[in-house]
């Protein structure tokens, strides 16, 4: 009979936050199942990745014992398969080791565009298998429908996938991370049947599971770990007879609590006249004695299962350091209704705050960078000359440096820009709409207004200040090397009101896009798309006369600026309230649409 299917000697493995698995020691035998019992954050996803080869331990080993397929064709008597199953490291062959083992994560993530029949015909011919009906037997055994979408699917129909591509290439070796969360109590007793056969056709499991019943029902032996490290390991059998007893006795008339003051007997509780005592196999003769002398109602006993066993390892498993940290916190709340949350703030622009801080930053230093070169060219005049330096003069050069880099609708600028408010506008509603993450901000005080409102606001405002960032980066850098007196900082800032309103426009149709649509991929899909067109369609405006009409189905011609004097602007105030009314009429839009619309929360 095959021995060893799994063996894990010292497995360590210690992560940053501290959390792990130390001296993890365990094996699991072929017909046998392992069960692996633990709370959330305890260690048994650590250990079963460390298994599987996804993740590498820092010290210790854990070993696969396959059988040699190929040469078992040719031997088929019991001690040759002994002789030929073949060592694996868990890590330096996790490559051989996930392809002979059967899987299910803890967490379930498949190609959601994909149906179930799809991915499982791709895992089919990925395998290389060649006998369909080994997946359809699993298929019909777990009574799904595989055409759906995956996307669509319940979490308890994506776990029957899961369970039919663990099975479904006949492993000898099944490793279960949870595996029947979101099963109903059919569908897991089906599982408890499928496990007990594979048991009896000698396949080795190991079965991570919560459900105390499946656990006895389907495991030989059971390791419990608490914060990284095994506790205890016990037989099942030895759980089911265990050497002591639970009694329940019910008397029919009032009896002394005293007359069961007996060191033979541990009474856990006397009340109602009805006693619960815990008593050892070696005296059950004197206690059933000792209870026959009365009339009794009822007597019963509670076997020990082995979610008491688990529980005794339990019973006290908050840290005292825990709860101190946890009463010691000291959380200011507020009577006053606002509709606008400093909390909801916060937590918009640290969604957002690394990507905000590249694309403000990256501009900011190529400006310092690029006005610090060119006022120190030597080949351009110092002195301030229309005749110099083909005529232009240093707030000419200046004032173009500034429009080709950063205030025009083709600099660097607005691209990084544009991509910030693309993926942030996205982010603020639509992605924790797809995500479920709405929802944690609406079951609490606050309202749909409060939410939209702040975020809104949050976002325009960071694109304010990160327009008035480079504006300073610009004014600053020009008047340190001494060229402040040269340029026309009214003309400057109108540059970068223009800049921003363009900006403020567009970010507009993200929020909207986001606020329109629940789900992310078509909500940035949209965003983008609308912004790419309008740069496609201003630079085929300006192609030729022909064409040049496209220049009024595009936001982007209306951020062109040449003008010299601020005295100018009034030429252009027409398309500046343009691009204002377009963006205040879309922020007010996504107001009414997020606030009226039905959520998929």
């Amino acid at each position: 009979m095959k021995k060893e299917a799994i063996v894990v000697e010292n497995l360590n493995k210690r992560f940053k936050s501290g959390y792990g698995v130390f001296d993890i020691n365990f094996n699991v035998q072929y017909g046998k199942v392992f069960g692996y019992l633990g709370p959330n954050g305890a260690g048994k996803s650590t250990t079963i990745r460390s298994l599987m080869g996804f993740i590498k331990p820092d010290s210790g080993t854990s070993t696969v014992m396959i059988e040699n397929v190929a040469d078992a064709k040719q031997e088929q008597n019991e001690d040759s398969l002994i002789a030929q199953l073949t060592q694996f490291d868990s890590w330096t062959d996790a490559n051989k080791v996930q392809r002979n083992i059967g899987y299910v994560p803890g967490e379930i993530a498949f190609p959601i565009q994909m149906t179930g029949i799809e991915l499982l015909k791709q895992i089919f011919k990925l395998r290389n298998m060649t006998n369909w009906d080994d997946v359809r037997k699993y298929i019909d055994y777990w009574e799904f429908n595989p055409n759906m979408k995956i996307k669509k699917m319940s979490k308890g129909m994506k776990q029957k996938v899961a369970l039919v591509i663990a099975w479904m290439h006949n492993p000898d070796i099944i490793v279960l991370d949870e595996p029947t969360t979101g099963l109903d109590p059919l569908m897991q007793e089906k599982f408890v049947k499928l496990v007990q056969k594979s048991k009896e056709e000698g396949k080795a499991i190991i079965l991570s599971s919560h459900i105390f019943s499946e656990i006895e029902r389907t495991c030989d032996y059971v390791s419990i770990i608490k914060r990284g490290k095994i506790i205890s390991t016990i037989d099942i059998k030895d759980i089911q007879y265990n050497d002591e007893k639970t009694y329940e006795v019910k008397f029919k008339s009032k009896v002394d609590k005293k007359t069961f003051d007996n060191k033979n007997f541990e009474v856990k509780s006397f009340e109602n006249n009805t006693l619960t005592v815990v008593v050892e196999n070696k005296h059950i003769n004197d206690f059933i004695k000792l209870v026959s002398g009365f009339d009794l109602e009822f007597i019963k006993e509670h076997p020990l299962n082995l979610e008491q066993y688990f529980m005794k390892y339990y019973q006290n498993e908050i840290e005292t350091d825990v709860v101190d940290s946890l009463d010691n916190i000291e959380l200011k709340s507020s009577n006053k209704k606002s509709i606008i949350s400093f909390e909801l703030i916060k937590d918009t622009i640290r969604k957002s705050a690394g990507l905000w801080f590249f694309m403000t930053a990256l501009p900011t230093i190529m400006i310092i960078i690029a006005f610090s070169v060119l006022i120190n060219n030597p080949n351009l005049p110092v002195q301030v000359s229309p005749e110099a330096a083909n005529g232009l003069t240093w707030n000419q050069i200046l004032m173009q440096t500034s429009q080709g880099l950063i205030t025009s609708s083709t600099g660097i600028s607005y691209l990084l820009l544009l991509v910030y408010v693309l993926v942030t506008g996205n982010s603020l509603v639509a992605s924790e709409v797809d995500k479920g993450t709405m929802v944690n901000l609406l079951t609490t005080n606050q309202s749909r207004k409060s939410v939209i409102l702040t975020k809104m606001l949050t976002f325009i405002n960071s694109l304010f200040v990160s327009i008035l960032i480079q504006f300073l980066a610009t004014t600053i850098t020009v008047s340190a090397w001494g060229q402040g007196a040269n340029l026309d900082f009214g003309v400057l800032a109108m540059n970068y009101l223009g800049l921003f309103l363009i900006l403020f426009a567009v970010s507009a149709i993200a929020f909207f896009s986001s606020t329109w649509f629940n789900k992310s991929s078509a909500s940035i899909g949209a965003a983008a798309g609308i912004a790419i067109l309008f740069y496609v369609l201003y630079f085929v405006s300006m192609i030729d006369d022909s064409v040049a009409f496209f220049k009024y189905f595009s936001l982007n011609t209306l951020f062109n600026v040449d003008y010299t004097s601020v005295g100018q602007v009034g030429k252009y105030l027409a398309q500046y309230l343009v691009l204002l009314g377009v963006g205040i009429g879309l922020y007010v839009g996504s107001y009414f649409v997020f606030t009226k619309k039905d959520l998929p929360l």
